[in-house]
């Protein structure tokens, strides 16, 4: 059975950043790859409505649902295999080891907010939009580094819209012929153009 390789934390990380060096940069590349790179699907959520509704209800209210609706997250989103890294702003960001389970992961984040939405007032209501891109990033044991991670941020947190779940082409290539998703628009990040994919059910 393969041994699995240690993650460093990001204490650990950023020691070993400290002491790169032009002389040492290839030894240290090396062994920060050993310990972190992999391939690995990116969620990134962000909350929709937070300057109207911290400014009609102030933060704490707004943060009271926050918390509660990231416990649940964080349950919905480890149920299908993956890591929640940051639930502390208004935000969540996730690491999984498909498309498929963060796809998964993705549309029960939407269905449970749908059915609590439902039954609560309008002020307490928490909706997300949600990016997915799909590619090789530095993981480490708390957190995450690459180009994979910052194009979900910039999806879910800059592109997608209200109850919307976006998803990069190389992202919608991986997910299987049981997933619904259509094409949705092309964009630039990064002076790099990408195709994006609603996802609408699975």
């Amino acid at each position: 059975m393969p041994k699995t390789k240690k993650l460093l934390s990001s204490e650990e990380f950023f020691d070993i950043l400290r002491l790169r060096t032009p002389a040492n940069a290839a030894r240290t590349d090396a062994l920060i790859n050993s310990r972190g790179l992999a391939e690995m699907a990116v969620l990134v959520c962000d909350s929709s409505g937070f300057s109207k509704k911290t400014h009609d209800h102030g933060i704490i209210e707004f943060l009271d649902t926050m918390v509660k609706c990231h416990d649940r997250f964080v349950r919905i989103v480890e149920g299908v295999g993956g890591q929640a890294l940051s639930s502390k702003a208004d935000n969540l960001i996730a690491l999984f080891p498909s498309v498929e389970s963060a796809a998964r992961a993705a549309l029960e984040l939407n269905a449970w907010l749908k059915a609590r939405n439902a039954k609560v007032p309008a002020y307490k209501r928490y909706n997300i939009c949600s990016g997915i891109d799909f590619g090789p990033l530095i993981r480490l044991a708390d957190d995450a580094y690459g180009p994979t991670v910052n194009v979900a941020f910039k999806v879910g947190e800059d592109i997608a819209g209200v109850d919307e779940i976006l998803l990069t082409s190389r992202a919608a290539d991986g997910l299987p012929s049981s997933f619904r998703r259509r094409y949705a628009k092309n964009v630039t990040i990064g002076a790099i153009n990408f195709d994006l994919y609603r996802l609408t059910g699975g």
